[in-house]
């Protein structure tokens, strides 16, 4: 039989021409649907069978026709029915009885990254049956970057890379960045001791990697997270293997040892990105979240206040901006003492104040992507919700960018772009990955959740915002800051954190009921989430 020398095959299909167990006839055999007997003449290729979403198997038809040797197509397996110029023959559950028939030479499976488990189970059943087989990753995972042309058809490596998302995010939201300003940038940190909170982190980790890029005197990563401390450290250190870099096991919330610390490194920049972030989370532990949101930028702010630390560059977020939920409510404290410091102190304090970041650890993509490789739903909170989004690392960039034009006090805000409707995310993730939605895959709604907005605001009504050097950062140009304001914030707290009085046994006797109280009494602002 004659074959395209431009096709492989994993094994030549075994002669399986009588199929019938011996003592049984024909009609005894399993009563699946019978694949019409399309066996090509000698001058067309093996009749196949293939194994896909529709998106996919839309895909694969039209070059599968471009061939010389056109492969003959005796119908398809599809996880859901569709409508396809090919007949769909059943689910996945039927390859094995459909595949091992002698009307079908050769199995052509072509599945989107975010599917590896269900295809390492299609490949395990096919090995099984010993059928001439190969894999064909989508157009779609290929210009993502997904498949390097030595892995295809190696279905064990990419086992691994499904959890790496298979999504350009850049493309996802329609966005790329802006250059940055790198003279500005290099004089601020080339040559300096940066000090990054939170390096293990999304943002923290990311600026760790634009930071080294501009060569500091030396780096220095703090984390109280011990493997993510352990896993960014590494990693700076085979990307920059000559740049000097600490590496520092450590809490901020430790008002003494963090001072003690900072008196020690002597930082000339910080960059303040450890938080807490989860909007749902932080309901539940409101003690948490104020005591890492507020008292842990308090306890950094000071120290490097107290050590001539030059510059500090905290990471705020939309939610502080009439903050409907107590994480938003913390940023929004956290903003009002660092810019109560700034107004007393040597050292430049500022606030970088944006949206979502794709791609982060437990944010929308790699949650999606858990979703849709144990087959769907995708879940979406509410059909109108909104948010603005931006990468992570065009987050950093900015970050550093907006810190060097700080000259203290000042609030930047990034700009997010145009606010992106959820549910049109979900249907765009979708379509990337070669899935049709509702149809291959389906789209839950599950309401919004504890503290959620159906929409996010980057500024306050009113607020003077003026342009910086650089495009994509505006400046919000704010009065000084309350004293009084800030006085009460810290007595109220500094209450109810420690009742006891003797400063080991924190938030002993506060109920979450009363610190969300608190808040609310603190911050008139502070709105209902909507419905």
């Amino acid at each position: 039989m004659r074959r395209d020398p431009g096709w492989s095959y994993s094994r030549p299909k075994a002669d399986n021409s009588d199929m019938t167990p011996r003592g049984t006839s024909g009609a005894d055999l399993n009563p699946t649907p019978r694949v019409p007997d399309r066996r090509p003449p000698r001058s067309t290729g093996p009749a196949t069978l293939l194994v896909g979403t529709a998106g996919t198997v839309r895909q694969l038809l039209p070059a599968l026709g471009a061939l010389e040797v056109k492969p003959a197509l005796v119908g398809c397996l599809l996880p859901k029915p569709a409508i396809l110029p090919l007949a769909v023959l059943g689910g996945f559950d039927q390859l094995a009885s459909l595949a091992a028939r002698p009307d079908v030479e050769q199995v052509l499976v072509s599945l989107p990254a975010a599917m590896g488990e269900t295809l390492s189970k299609l490949a395990k059943v096919l090995d099984e049956i010993d059928v001439a087989w190969r894999y064909l990753p989508p157009l779609t995972d290929q210009l993502a970057g997904l498949v390097r042309a030595s892995e295809v058809g190696d279905v064990a490596e990419r086992r691994g890379a499904v959890r790496g998302a298979g999504v350009d995010v850049a493309r996802l939201i329609n966005r790329r960045p802006r250059p940055l300003d790198d003279a500005a940038i290099a004089s601020r940190v080339a040559g300096q001791t940066v000090l990054i909170t939170g390096a293990g982190g999304s943002i923290g980790s990311e600026l760790s990697a634009v930071v080294a890029r501009y060569r500091p005197g030396r780096l220095v990563l703090v984390e109280r997270a011990e493997n993510a401390l352990f896993q960014i450290d590494r990693e700076m250190g085979r990307r920059f293997p000559g740049l000097p870099r600490r590496a520092v096991l450590h809490d901020v919330t430790q008002r003494e040892r963090t001072a003690d610390l900072l008196a020690e490194l002597r930082p000339d920049v910080i960059f303040h990105a450890a938080a807490h972030k989860h909007v749902p989370m932080m309901e539940d532990h409101p003690a948490e979240a104020v005591e890492n949101n507020f008292y842990g930028t308090r306890s950094i702010a000071d120290a490097a206040d107290a050590c001539g630390c030059g510059g500090f560059v905290m990471i705020s977020s939309d939610k502080a901006v009439n903050p409907s939920s107590v994480m938003g409510a913390t940023k929004r404290l956290a903003e009002l003492y660092i810019r109560g410091l700034d107004a007393k102190s040597r050292t430049t304090f500022c606030m970088v104040r944006f949206g979502n970041v794709l791609g982060s650890a437990c944010s929308l993509i790699p949650i999606w992507t858990e979703q849709l490789a144990q087959g769907g739903p995708l879940t979406v909170t509410h059909p109108e919700m909104t948010r603005y989004f931006m990468t992570i690392p065009e987050a950093a960039g900015l970050v550093l960018q907006a810190g060097a034009y700080a000259r203290g006090g000042e609030v930047f805000l990034l700009d997010m772009g145009e606010p992106i409707r959820i549910m049109d995310m979900a249907d765009r993730f979708l379509r990337m990955q070669g899935f049709t939605p509702g149809q291959d895959v389906a789209i839950d709604l599950t309401g919004p959740r504890p503290g959620e907005k159906l929409f996010e605001e980057l500024a306050y009504h009113g607020e003077d915002m003026q342009p910086t050097p650089h495009p994509s950062i505006r400046l919000w140009q704010t009065g000084a800051a309350d004293a009084g304001q800030l006085e009460q914030i810290t007595a109220m707290f500094d209450r109810l954190r420690d009742r006891s009085g003797d400063g080991r046994r924190l938030w002993r006797d506060a109920t979450p009921e009363s610190v969300v109280l608190a808040l609310r009494a603190l911050l008139p602002e502070m709105v209902t989430a909507a419905a």
